[in-house]
C-alpha cells in the first residue's frame, strides 16, 4: 500500500511540474509575437502570478498610432491570455483602449485572440470596434524607445 501512495504522489508531482513548465515556457517573458497585420506584441515580463507587461507596436492599415511602442498590461493563466493597451504616448494619442482576450494554442504555436477597441467619448456599445488577431512568434524583438536619438 505504501508503494502505491508513493507512486501516486510521484505521478501527481510530475504532472503538476510538466503543466507548469508548459504554461510558463510557451508564453515567456522576452518574447515577441506578430499578428496578421504586421503589428508586434512584445511580452517583456511575466511575474509569478501571471501578470504580464510589454509593448504593442501597431502597423495595421487604416489605423493611426503606428510604429510607436505603447505599453501593455495583462494576465497569463495557463494557456489563457488577456492584455490591454491605452493608445496614448508622449508623441501621439488615439484616445482609445484595446483589449485582447484569447489563448495560446500549443498545437499551432499561435496566440489566438478576439479584441475590442473602445474610443474615449463613446456612448453606445455599437461604437466599440471588434475583431480578431492571430499572433505568431516573431524572431525579432522590437522595443523602440519613445525618445528621439
Amino acid at each position: 500500500m505504501k508503494s502505491k501512495v508513493v507512486f501516486i504522489f510521484c505521478v501527481l508531482l510530475f504532472s503538476k511540474n510538466v503543466m507548469a513548465d508548459e504554461s510558463s515556457s510557451t508564453l515567456a517573458a522576452m518574447s515577441a509575437w506578430q499578428n496578421q497585420r504586421g503589428s508586434i506584441f512584445t511580452i517583456d515580463r511575466v511575474d509569478a502570478d501571471g501578470k504580464l507587461t510589454g509593448t504593442f507596436i501597431n502597423r495595421a492599415q487604416g489605423y493611426l498610432c503606428k510604429n510607436i511602442p505603447y505599453p501593455v498590461v495583462g494576465w497569463i493563466y495557463g494557456t489563457a491570455i488577456s492584455f490591454t493597451t491605452k493608445w496614448q504616448s508622449t508623441t501621439e494619442s488615439c484616445n482609445s483602449i484595446t483589449a485582447w482576450t484569447g489563448f495560446y494554442n500549443r498545437d499551432s504555436g499561435k496566440i489566438e485572440t478576439l479584441w475590442d477597441l473602445s474610443i474615449s467619448g463613446s456612448t453606445d456599445r455599437s461604437q466599440i470596434l471588434q475583431g480578431q488577431d492571430t499572433f505568431t512568434p516573431s524572431p525579432i524583438m522590437e522595443n523602440k524607445s519613445l525618445l528621439d536619438k
